[in-house]
């Protein structure tokens, strides 16, 4: 166990280390992305956010976790689904251009990185008595409200592409297929598996959550800087912050019953 958390530690430092290098070049390489100035102004926020508050909450949690904090661990898996979720959209998303390999590579090491911070999780530590004290309905409810808010507005989206024969613009297919796939799909089932009460079920939730109290931050922050730089407003912003809102409290709901 010991050499498998080893192996997981290094390579998620080896991750938060190349999304320093990801980020930095986003915010000091003046023509680095090619895109549209609004999603210019969405890359650079992105930039920042995961330079300045993933980048360190990671690291911490690694720190935190080799000192035996069940809950750090929790933190970490959180931390590297955000890595994983946030690097699709830079490899499908963003025109190409100079760190078009450098973000494969992080998506890779993600979900590398995910798989053995899945392994190194012991379910021991999920005493019973842990367990018993976890908020099971009252956050796989939200899960699964999160998961309509999001999911149902994108799914009537594409239905309307569909009858109307119009395609939405490649950006918007994107969002369409990452977050349905990645985000709402994962909602679903780890709040199935917390109505379950199983030991998974805790570890899922805590990890999409992370995902949910970081990621708004850059939908938010971007839209409003997208807003100032070209007049372009993104309609969902309230649905963000009020979902921000929402995963901040329910995250630390569930992260207080962790107490080891």
């Amino acid at each position: 166990m010991k050499k498998q958390f080893q192996i997981a530690e290094k390579m998620s430092l080896i991750v938060a280390l190349l999304a320093i290098a990801a980020s930095l070049g986003g915010l000091l390489l003046e023509n680095l992305y090619k895109d549209s100035e609004a999603i210019r102004a969405v890359w650079f926020v992105n930039d920042m956010i995961t330079l300045f508050v993933a980048v360190p909450v990671l690291v911490g949690s690694i720190y935190f976790a080799s000192k035996g904090s069940l809950r750090a661990s929790l933190v970490w898996v959180g931390s590297i689904w955000y890595m994983l979720y946030n690097y699709v959209f830079y490899m499908y998303g963003a025109a190409f251009n100079d760190f078009f390999l450098l973000y494969i590579l992080l998506f890779a090491l993600s979900v590398y990185s995910l798989i053995l911070t899945f392994v190194q999780i012991n379910p021991s530590k999920f005493t019973s008595q842990l367990l018993d004290l976890v908020p099971y309905r009252a956050v796989s409810n939200f899960l699964f409200v999160f998961a309509a808010a999001l999911g149902l507005p994108w799914v009537m989206l594409v239905i309307h592409f569909v009858q109307s024969g119009k395609a939405p613009t490649f950006e918007m297919t994107i969002v369409f297929a990452t977050d349905l796939s990645f985000l709402v799909s994962v909602l679903i089932f780890s709040g199935i598996l917390l109505r379950k009460k199983s030991v998974w079920g805790v570890v899922l939730s805590a990890m999409i959550m992370l995902k949910g109290v970081l990621y708004p931050l850059v939908l938010i922050i971007g839209g409003v800087v997208a807003f100032v730089r070209v007049g372009v407003w993104d309609a969902f912003i309230p649905l963000y912050a009020v979902l921000w809102i929402l995963c901040i409290y329910f995250y630390k709901l569930l992260l207080r019953t962790i107490k080891v």
